[in-house]
């Protein structure tokens, strides 16, 4: 019997990687973070990670924003 593995997706991306599923420069994700537009959790390595649901949330918070304006 063949035993089909499934590709588990992380929750939890770090900077680099959240960076690119925005599709926007790590800095661009510092300054978000740092001015609380983002959560983010810290591991005990100190590793800045962020929750692919925050990162979801973000991007609809902004799509709504830009209709409003």
């Amino acid at each position: 019997m063949a035993s089909q593995q499934q590709a588990i997706t992380p929750r939890l991306l770090n900077i680099k990687q959240a960076a690119q599923y925005l599709g926007v420069a790590v800095w661009q994700l510092r300054h978000l973070e740092w001015g609380g537009e983002i959560p983010s959790v810290r591991n005990l390595g100190k590793r800045i990670l962020f929750d692919r649901a925050d990162l979801d949330r973000l991007v609809e918070q902004k799509k709504a924003n830009g209709r409003a304006q």
